[in-house]
């Protein structure tokens, strides 16, 4: 029977990516990270940089679980280090966050709001020009079952320039025992580089809104471009690599769409980077993983960055990409007769029930499971923009079931168009692009 230690280990195998490395490097990592244990384990003022930095090396090391036997007296030694769980879920697998913290490219924040036995607190940072990660704790002097960050307002206090992308304040926090201290992150994004230092921000927690000020006292360290303008033909469809910019915290890949295609691309599953020693730097798991609407020819894709290592050779590697007929983009529902009129071929949604007067839920027949919601802009016959105030997902073996809330429902025209942002079709190529 697995021990305690080994199931976990398994847990985190699924949520970091696999790297095919060959022995004598998994060796010699091991004994880089007992090295760097044993000489930070005294050295009180860095003991989280060293617990970071371990962690690092445990979670590298735990992605060669399928191809490497992994030493039981390792397996040991990860199991013994306090709090590996946490930093572990923490940094969530990606490879250029725990390079940046290996790097010490981060910096300590250390400001804090107390309300009604709630205390906040940013402990730590990480900005380049495309973004601003944030790690925060939530201390409570009770126990908490459930903890949430209801909402995160950004805003620069210096004037300098700030333009604001996206937000993501993380999951919600969960202890089925409760606990007294949470550990989380938040990610912002800027749609232009970020030149501001000075912040205010405001989160909302049990109703309470926690207001920090900070600065970001380090310097933002400059992208790496590698221009490319290569076109690959993928199964008939022409796509092409327009240039790549690798930052401390994520890697941009510029991608267009040849118009003449017969088919809209959806998503890049798969798309990676990989260096002359098979190391690879996949797509983020957990953030913004692209920029652009599937309607558009031009997109921006983001992987984990490789910024701290400086491969002799990097590739692009394109890998499984959704992918539809143009003409099948589209998923045609009557709500009224509860039919689907029109969907890709071969059909895997399979029916539409409407329930409540104001709940449409559709199955999706799949093979495996996928972790995508299929649905993005709704229109009515007469083209206008169906308001939906919800979904959801609901997974069984074999299928997916979405539902999604449209207030008012019967006032919208039937049939609706449901605009395909994911579908389980897939094109695929693993044709080398080389990058440098």
């Amino acid at each position: 029977m697995p021990s305690f230690e080994e199931e976990k280990l398994a847990d985190y195998k699924r949520i970091v990516d696999g790297l095919p490395v060959p022995e004598n490097l998994v060796d010699d990592a091991i004994l880089k990270g007992f090295e760097k244990g044993r000489r930070e384990k005294n050295k009180s003022k860095q003991r989280m940089r060293s617990l970071f930095s371990i962690a690092a090396v445990a979670v590298i090391l735990i992605s060669f679980f399928t191809s490497i036997r992994l030493s039981p007296a390792f397996a040991g030694y990860v199991s013994e280090l306090p709090g590996l769980a946490k930093l572990v879920d923490l940094i969530q697998g990606d490879k250029g966050i725990i390079a940046a913290l290996e790097s010490e490219y981060d910096q300590e924040i250390g400001v804090s709001s107390t309300k009604d036995g709630v205390t906040f607190t940013i402990t730590r940072a990480i900005a380049d020009e495309t973004g601003l990660l944030l790690f925060y704790t939530i201390d409570t002097q009770t126990e908490r079952k459930e903890l949430i960050i209801q909402d995160a307002r950004l805003k620069n206090t210096d004037g300098k320039k700030f333009l604001l992308g996206s937000a993501s304040f993380g999951m919600p926090h969960y202890s089925l025992e409760g606990e007294r201290s949470f550990t989380g992150s938040m990610d912002f994004t800027f749609q232009e580089p970020l030149e501001a230092k000075s912040f205010n921000l405001i989160v909302k927690i049990e109703g309470k809104e926690h207001e920090v000020d900070f600065k970001l006292n380090k310097e933002i360290s400059s992208k790496k471009e590698y221009t490319l303008n290569k076109t690959v033909s993928i199964e008939g469809q022409k796509i092409t690599f327009e240039k790549v910019e690798i930052y401390p915290l994520r890697v941009a890949i510029h991608v267009k769409m040849d118009p003449n295609n017969s088919k809209r691309i959806l998503s890049f599953d798969e798309i990676r980077l990989v260096d002359e020693h098979g190391e690879t730097w996949n797509k983020i798991s957990n953030g913004i993983t692209a920029s652009g609407g599937v309607a558009d020819d031009k997109r921006i894709l983001y992987v984990q960055s490789n910024y701290f290592r400086e491969p002799r050779e990097l590739y692009l590697i394109p890998g499984k990409i959704q992918a539809v007929d143009k003409s099948d983009a589209y998923l045609i529902v009557d709500t009224e007769k509860k039919t689907i009129l029109k969907q890709p071929h071969p059909g895997k949604f399979s029916s539409a029930k409407v329930s409540n007067g104001n709940n449409l839920s559709i199955k999706l027949e799949t093979e495996r499971e996928f972790n995508y919601h299929p649905f993005g802009v709704i229109r009515d016959a007469d083209g206008k923009e169906v308001m939906t105030d919800g979904s959801t997902k609901y997974g069984l073996e074999g299928y997916s079931e979405f539902g999604i809330s449209i207030p008012n429902l019967k006032k919208y025209k039937n049939p609706l168009s449901l605009e395909l942002n994911f579908y389980p079709a897939w094109i695929n190529s693993e044709e080398k692009i080389r990058i440098k």
